[in-house]
């Protein structure tokens, strides 16, 4: 059942003016004196992926707000409290734009919006994810285990993100002091000057960096080619270009990397689509809004090639693999949960696996990163002894006696 505002609550507001009937309580019949009209569709640019701005990049909410808010609905919703009296509550804490959007979405309920369409409805401060998980579960009339779920995920994401940061903080700093270490020998190398106009000054860097422009010159290309990496990650993050088809099924067999990418994605594909089967939305339906749930857009993409396998009467498996995208595993788990008849259950279990893989996966992710920052102070430092050794034995050689 989506979550809608009850009668009393709309009436209330609409002061007589025109608003939607409520599409998800069938026991609530419009006014004759009052006839209620569909609010505006949501647009498709209140979907963040399609945002190029600031705000996209820095205006969402905080993992810790999100995990706090999906924990308080959840506990809200399975003591009875209803959602907008949940939601009136959640306006009044955490920081201004938090109260706003909170505040927002509730108004929009009151208006006939669903859950998931009032949360679409505010940009980019609600993550897509989530908006997709509370759509599905809706359909699948389980709001209240999306948000147990969703709360458990950021919790995870949160405390998983606190260890990777523990994890690479040395390093980050011993990478920042070999950095300024490398620009101390290059201010230094500018005091150093030749004997006559012949000689050549020694030159500690090997690259004719020296003075304040060279530690200038020095930082303008770590800069360059951090602003280079940055850009590139972030592209592949929001999928420019369309190049997820092309990296994801290269990155998905890469130890710890492909695993995170696959993981992640397949827990929430299996957990949404054990949730609408369970409640009996149709297959189509499932399909479609649980690849969507997963946020992949190589997964994404096969989505209308699964739907349409559905349509023509193949089984649940089979249409899922019709793609080729997913791995074996997830199929023969659905299979035999379809022979069984236990295919939600077994979706479940599968979420479970998949999830605590994920976790797994992460902190290695971390401990490889620490190590690739280990490996590239240690290239500095090989580096710069090498080109301080070269120059020094260059001297010695220079001053023999011919």
């Amino acid at each position: 059942m989506k979550i809608v505002a009850s009668a009393m609550e709309i009436d209330s507001m609409s002061n007589g003016n025109p608003s939607r009937p409520n599409p998800y309580e069938a026991s609530k019949t419009p006014s004759k004196k009052s006839p209620r009209q569909k609010p505006p569709p949501v647009p498709e640019s209140s979907d963040p992926s399609n945002t190029r701005t600031l705000e996209n990049i820095f205006g969402g909410a905080s993992l810790s707000q999100m995990q706090n808010f999906c924990n308080r609905l959840a506990t809200g919703l399975h003591a009875g409290v209803d959602i907008l009296r949940a939601l009136d509550v959640e306006s009044k804490v955490g920081s201004a734009r938090y109260r706003d959007a909170v505040k927002d979405t509730s108004d929009k309920i009151r208006l006939g919006y669903s859950l998931g369409e009032a949360m679409r409805l505010q940009g980019v401060f609600f993550p897509p994810l989530l908006i997709k998980m509370v759509e599905a579960g809706e359909h699948s009339g389980q709001v209240e285990r999306v948000f147990r779920y969703m709360s458990d995920y950021y919790s995870d994401l949160k405390r998983t993100r606190q260890e990777f940061v523990s994890q690479i903080t040395t390093p980050v700093i011993q990478l920042v002091v070999a950095i300024l270490i490398i620009c101390a020998l290059i201010f230094i190398n500018g005091f150093f000057t030749s004997g006559s106009s012949q000689e050549k000054p020694i030159d500690l860097t090997g690259v004719g960096l020296r003075g304040v422009s060279g530690v200038l010159i020095f930082l303008s290309i770590l800069s360059v080619i951090g602003g280079i990496l940055g850009t590139v990650a972030f592209g592949i993050w929001k999928n420019w270009f369309n190049c997820h088809q092309t990296l994801v099924p290269l990155i998905r067999n890469v130890p710890v990397i492909g695993t995170v990418l696959t993981t992640t994605a397949l827990s929430r594909m299996s957990m949404s689509l054990s949730m609408m089967l369970g409640a009996g939305v149709d297959a189509k339906r499932s399909v479609r809004d649980s690849v969507l749930s997963t946020g992949n857009y190589y997964y994404i993409s096969g989505v209308e090639q699964m739907t349409d396998s559905i349509q023509e009467g193949r089984s649940l498996a089979e249409s899922l693999d019709a793609p080729k995208r997913l791995p074996d595993e997830f199929i023969q788990t659905l299979e035999i949960g379809e022979l069984s008849g236990n295919d939600s259950e077994s979706l479940e279990r599968l979420a479970v696996q998949y999830r605590e893989k994920a976790q797994l996966a992460l902190k290695q992710l971390a401990i490889t990163a620490g190590f690739a920052i280990w490996f590239a102070i240690a290239g500095m430092i090989i580096a710069v002894i090498f080109i301080i050794f070269t120059q020094y034995l260059s001297l010695l050689y220079g001053n023999l006696p011919k």
